[in-house]
């Protein structure tokens, strides 16, 4: 069987799952085109989680390993928005890991949740490449 040479994304593609059930990588093999074996190319990583403790660290490295050179990293824990907007420019497809940390932050950092919400579904609409979403299922893993 012939590999598919490339796999046209919707324009926002949400991947759900259980706390480390490989929803990450797979998400990064949506954005970068490599899901049906084709070769990878380039895209724009927007990193919400921030390094509070040596485990976040220490994941946050790993994702870092795994995605290798061909990805653009924007690490914005707050205004996702503004990421995506920053992304734009780039003219690749977007991957944002993860909403689940962004909403956290927002609550943590006292943010108005829905105008943030209201702003990304905005940025989402305007966008011009393909932006696949990652989030926590909740309620699966091991929490």
């Amino acid at each position: 069987m012939e590999h598919i040479s490339t796999f046209p994304l919707p324009p926002v593609t949400l991947v759900l799952g259980g706390a480390r059930s490989g929803k990450s990588r797979y998400a990064e093999r949506l954005a970068a085109g490599t899901l049906h074996g084709a070769s990878p190319h380039r895209a724009v990583y927007v990193a919400t989680a921030e390094a509070g403790d040596v485990e976040m660290a220490t994941r946050i490295m790993a994702h870092r390993a795994r995605r290798g050179g061909g990805w653009t990293t924007i690490e914005e824990p707050l205004k996702l928005a503004d990421a995506l907007q920053a992304a734009a420019a780039k003219s690749e497809p977007v991957l944002v890991d993860c909403l689940t940390l962004w909403l956290s932050n927002l609550m943590h950092a006292g943010e108005d949740v829905d105008g943030a919400t209201d702003e990304l579904l905005h940025a989402l609409g305007g966008h011009a490449t393909p932006v696949v979403l990652v989030s926590n299922e909740l309620g699966l893993g091991l929490v």
